[in-house]
């Protein structure tokens, strides 16, 4: 079983190739599918919402709640962040049950939400407390700690790439076995292994992964 991301095609720019993954074009049409679906959803938008509208508020109000819940109304402004990054990651995670493999099972896809992550929870931290109260966040409680308090700034990426990485590839490795072995049967046999490892695992990953962004850039936001 091929566990690399493929290349569909290359770019040629200023002498460089880059290669286009399978990865990279499965979230091209993500996005194009989102963008298509945001547009269909919000037009026409009516004062008594109908049955459109309603789903659209419900989904809107879901991540309100989440962020409300786990990171204070004075976060109200991360919503459109948080909610972006968890659609995104819902529709990439749930591929697999249209027959295409999750681009969260490639290291680099997961590796680039958790750097933009990072990225947000470190610039939130340094506006809500400067620069004085991050670099006293890094010797706390003492002095000696600093190069245990960097590794731990520097952990954090990482541990949010691996726990989405490890998970999503568990799940693609575990589908990919079962159509192997299953031969002619295998139309029927693993709805119920796309149900759990696509469904159900994607979704809680999804939840996961923006449920430690909010609490890491909450708790960076609160340092003394």
């Amino acid at each position: 079983m091929d566990l690399n991301a493929k290349t569909v095609f290359s770019l040629n720019l200023g002498g460089h190739n880059i290669n286009i993954t399978n990865s990279i074009v499965t979230q091209w049409v993500v996005m194009v599918i989102i963008a298509v679906l945001v547009l269909a959803l919000t037009s026409n938008l009516k004062k008594v919402p109908d049955k459109k509208q309603s789903v659209l508020e419900m989904l809107v109000n879901l991540f309100v709640g989440l962020v409300k819940e786990n990171m204070g109304e004075e976060y109200m402004s991360f919503v459109p962040f948080i909610g972006t990054m968890g659609i995104f990651l819902f529709f990439l995670n749930l591929s697999g049950l249209v027959g295409v493999e999750p681009s969260t099972k490639d290291i680099n896809v997961t590796a680039g939400f958790a750097i933009i992550s990072f990225v947000v929870i470190n610039v939130n931290s340094f506006r809500k407390v400067g620069i004085r109260g991050y670099g006293k966040e890094l010797i706390t409680p003492y002095i000696p700690m600093l190069p245990m308090n960097l590794l731990e700034k520097i952990t954090l990426p990482i541990s949010l790439c691996l726990r989405l990485f490890c998970n999503m590839l568990v799940g693609a490795i575990v589908i990919g076995l079962i159509y192997q072995g299953m031969g002619h049967f295998a139309f029927i046999v693993p709805v119920p292994f796309h149900m759990f490892f696509d469904m159900f695992d994607g979704i809680i990953q999804v939840y996961i992964f923006m449920m430690l962004t909010m609490l890491y850039t909450k708790m960076g936001g609160e340092l003394e």
